[in-house]
């Protein structure tokens, strides 16, 4: 079993804390990602479980081991790091092998880990060139291979498709997909891009300052967003914000005051703390945009259009100083730039409402 459990664990680096209270329990086998805005202590987390940063409380188990204080070398996880780290006097397949060579396994079990290895990452035709000799892309590869053929109780992964092109990202994924599934490995990786983790992660963990904001699955994290951080920072493109005032409460209805627009009505069951006066933000996600009918609602003024193909993502000043709008429009129906259009909230899917914390309220219309 290769479950690990973080308890209570913290880095400071002189009145700097860098993480803080990180309690985190991942399953054997399960995939773990991490993501976060830059320096919210994602790498820094990486690095302590790996025991390349000491941590300055708390504790790292794995399969039930306490490894909080052992050397990398003990601790059974194998780290693939945003650069190579490679040797640039050997070749690829000497790269690959080092670490088994070290460990005293037999030429022919390295030669047979080092194929393997080579094969899934689509690098064969590399094995006897240097580092020097390999595009930035196939020296990440060949960085993943050399953790791979190690067989570790637990993976740590530092961004390690950042390096590679659009095409062999794409690629890449379905290769740590297809990785994950044969060798069951406990995996715990570090990314920003979005994509990535939700495409990879069993469950995400969103990091910010130190801390964690919420642990759970890609739709959970998506759907059911435990504030107005997580709301913002999972989904692509992000959520929009409205701020407005509580006018009325009812059992099956809430009654809010945009501050973009007028008065509108939210049927279904508001969150039992709501009261009339409260401040509300009210968040609802470019593709559940609803075009009001008539001249109701919220008046918006196209300012551009990025067209994506499938898809246009259309940008909108609303009116006065009112801020912005992103509306994903299917298919090649966007307005133009310049038209003025009109939004509904009341009548859009997947509504989320914030209080003046930035908490996520239980109930939404």
């Amino acid at each position: 079993m290769a479950a690990v459990k973080i308890a209570g664990l913290e880095k400071r680096i002189g009145e700097n804390t860098i993480l803080s209270g990180i309690d985190l329990d991942i399953n054997d086998g399960e995939y773990v990602v991490v993501v976060g805005p830059s320096g919210c202590g994602k790498s820094t987390l990486l690095r302590t479980v790996a025991g390349l940063e000491d941590a300055s409380a708390g504790s790292v188990s794995l399969g039930g081991r306490d490894i909080t204080h052992l050397p990398p070398a003990e601790r059974g996880v194998a780290m693939v790091f945003q650069s190579y780290a490679l040797y640039p006097n050997m070749t690829v397949r000497q790269n690959l092998g080092f670490a088994l060579k070290m460990a005293k396994r037999s030429a022919a079990d390295i030669s047979a880990a080092v194929d393997k290895a080579a094969g899934i990452l689509d690098i064969e035709h590399l094995l006897d060139r240097k580092p020097a000799a390999l595009s930035g892309g196939q020296r990440q590869r060949v960085a993943i291979g050399r953790a791979i053929v190690r067989q570790p109780d637990l993976f740590l992964f530092d961004e390690p498709l950042s390096n590679l092109d659009t095409e062999l990202r794409v690629k890449m994924r379905h290769e740590f997909l297809r990785l994950h599934k044969a060798l069951k490995t406990t995996t715990l990786y570090v990314t920003h891009d979005q994509t990535e983790a939700m495409t990879l992660a069993d469950r995400i963990v969103v990091l910010r300052d130190g801390k964690i904001e919420q642990v759970g699955n890609p739709d959970d994290l998506y759907r059911r967003p435990a504030n107005r951080f997580v709301a913002g920072f999972i989904g692509s493109p992000q959520m929009n914000f409205l701020a407005g005032t509580v006018e009325a409460v009812g059992a099956d209805r809430l009654s809010l005051r945009l501050q973009q627009g007028g008065e509108m009505i939210f049927f279904g069951a508001p969150d039992p703390s709501v009261r009339t006066g409260d401040s509300l933000l009210l968040g609802v996600r470019p593709d559940d945009l609803v075009p009001a009918k008539g001249e109701t609602g919220i008046s918006a003024v196209v300012d551009f259009v990025e067209r994506m193909g499938g898809h246009s993502l259309v940008h909108l000043d609303l009116a006065g100083d009112g801020g912005q709008l992103l509306w994903q429009v299917q298919g090649d129906t966007a307005p133009t730039a310049g038209a003025t259009v009109r939004f509904d909230p009341s009548q859009s899917q997947g509504l989320h409402f914030f209080n003046a914390n930035g908490t996520a309220l239980t109930s939404r219309a």
